[in-house]
């Protein structure tokens, strides 16, 4: 019998095979890792770990993998990824992966279009841990807010205002915890729960997070430390999410690696202040590299913390935005949530065809779909005459602006709301 199948015991999560192989995947990489994420996604966590653990894997995984499985007794890798396990819960936290329910599937189909399209580092997370309410729907209804970390009075102000409104109209606010804006951000959109907290339940419950918080170190981990208080409160009306072992201690290219999961699940990024070079534009980089809408805050011309938003707007990189309703109308235009039908529109008829302003590719795609019943993949890629990666790409900017639906290894268009 192999160590997996020894540490698959009747212990709760601990001693579910699936999740150990997802801990102990977790474990052995450092992400992203698009091979090791296409070796899981053909053959499951499970018999992906098994191959794993006896160097049995293609080349590209046992290369990904090398510099913590070789020499190391698979027996301990085992225990390592059920330790890990038992860290999480040790929080409060959950591992969730993509079978289970609450797992950001349109948010992480992103990243499937942008691996396709050549994007460097633009891998799919593996797993999650999560404290706090499902992750389930993100990035539907969710705004990324980020900016510097030595924000001004008026970028603090700004955020807050900003999240706080998005908070007050149902939208949750996706941050990273740091000092500065990200703060400002987090826990101003928990401002909109403030009168209920005396009376609340310790329990997140099934709602929709307020606030969505993503480290760049292990799940039980608080950094900056100053922010543990505020770490170990949103969970309670939100969600803090990582993608690396509990224990992980941050890193700057860690930092780097997350800011793709912040853009992924915001449907558009806001960036308060920036400096010239502030890790911050990484995030903006990435969301643009995602399909997702960038937007910039402009700030007083004097100041050093608004001159990355002064050069994002300058290339028509990003939109400029003032507050919650600017930011509320280029998210729900680019969403295909502003559709109506517009003066002079004949009652019952939509006078936009569903793919106006997307990419001449992704609506090519989207005309191959048979009118009714579903379709594979390599069906679409007939249909379209596009190579299997554009096809992918195109499916995960459709799924984002809800005009298919994957239903297993098939997809369906979705008729859009008259």
């Amino acid at each position: 019998m192999s160590p997996l199948a020894d540490a698959a015991a009747p212990d709760g999560a601990a001693g579910d095979e699936a999740r150990v192989a997802l801990a102990g995947l977790l474990r052995v990489c450092e992400p992203p890792c698009a091979a090791v994420a296409r070796f899981v996604g053909a053959q499951g966590p499970v018999a992906a770990w098994q191959a794993v653990l006896a160097r049995r894997a293609p080349r590209a995984v046992v290369s990904a993998t090398a510099a913590r499985v070789d020499g190391v007794d698979p027996a301990a890798l085992v225990a390592r990824a059920r330790a890990d396990l038992v860290a999480a819960r040790r929080v409060g936290a959950r591992l969730i992966g993509p079978d289970d329910a609450e797992w950001p599937v349109a948010a992480v189909s992103s990243f499937t279009g942008a691996v396709g399209r050549g994007v460097r580092g633009s891998g799919p997370p593996l797993g999650l841990y999560v404290r706090g309410r499902p992750l389930a729907g993100l990035p539907d209804r969710a705004v990324t807010v980020v900016g510097s970390r030595a924000s001004s009075p008026y970028g603090t102000r700004v955020a807050g205002e900003v999240a706080y409104e998005l908070a007050r109209a149902g939208w949750s606010v996706v941050s990273g915890a740091a000092f500065g804006i990200d703060t400002a951000a987090h826990r101003s959109a928990l401002q909109v729960i403030r009168p209920v907290v005396a009376g609340a339940p310790g329990s997140a419950g099934a709602g929709r997070s307020v606030t969505v918080a993503v480290l760049a170190c292990g799940i039980d981990r608080a950094y900056p430390e100053a922010n543990r208080e505020l770490l170990d409160f949103i969970p309670r009306f939100g969600s803090v999410v990582s993608e690396y072992p509990p224990g992980t201690v941050p890193a700057r290219h860690r930092f780097l690696v997350r800011n793709r999961l912040i853009a992924a699940f915001g449907a558009g990024t806001v960036v308060v202040e920036a400096g010239r070079r502030s890790g911050t534009l990484s995030t903006a980089a990435a969301a643009e590299q995602l399909g997702r809408v960038v937007m910039a805050v402009p700030g007083p011309v004097t100041s050093a913390m608004s001159v990355g938003c002064h050069l994002l707007l300058a290339d028509r990189f990003a939109q400029l935005v003032t507050g919650a309703d600017d930011v509320l109308a280029a998210v729900g235009s680019a969403s295909g949530a502003v559709m109506g039908a517009g003066d002079g529109a004949v009652p019952g008829e939509d006078p936009r065809h569903p793919t106006d302003g997307l990419e001449p590719e992704t609506a090519r795609v989207y005309d191959a779909f048979p009118a009714r019943g579903s379709i594979s993949v390599q069906d679409l890629v007939v249909e379209s005459g596009l190579p299997v990666s554009a096809v992918l790409g195109a499916l995960a900017v459709l799924q984002l602006h809800g005009l298919v639906d994957q239903q297993g290894p098939l997809w369906r268009r979705i008729r859009p709301d008259r």
